[in-house]
């Protein structure tokens, strides 16, 4: 559920925030912060509540990654300078990034590997 979930749960914020930063300041980073700030929370809570307090393996529960999507609506907003088309195309590529974005994440979970003369995948 998360390539689902996630993109459609964060897009609300990034939006509202981005509004009102363009709106009062034009200045079309908002999303970005709004991503970040959650993220770095996300990932303290991942290293103090799995890591430390129950010696759980972090690689198992790593946060999303959702900053490639964020820069690229900031991005679409910036160059369009246009609500219409950042709504359409910049929340359209933000909910598409997001699933190739955290590829490499679990890209060690796709190799093959060996055991007990047995491939397992």
């Amino acid at each position: 559920w998360w390539p689902i979930v996630t993109p459609i749960t964060t897009i609300p914020f990034s939006a509202a925030l981005q509004y009102y930063n363009w709106v009062k300041y034009r200045q079309p980073f908002a999303a970005t912060i709004t991503i970040l700030a959650p993220g770095t929370g996300k990932w303290i809570a991942v290293f103090t509540s799995w890591t430390w307090w129950s010696n759980y393996p972090p690689n198992f529960v790593m946060p999303a990654t959702l900053l490639p999507s964020a820069l690229v609506l900031d991005i679409v907003l910036l160059l369009t300078r246009n609500w219409t088309i950042t709504a359409v195309v910049g929340a359209w590529m933000f909910a598409i990034l997001f699933y190739p974005s955290n590829w490499p994440i679990f890209a060690y979970s796709h190799t093959p590997l060996v055991v007990d003369g047995a491939l397992l995948s």
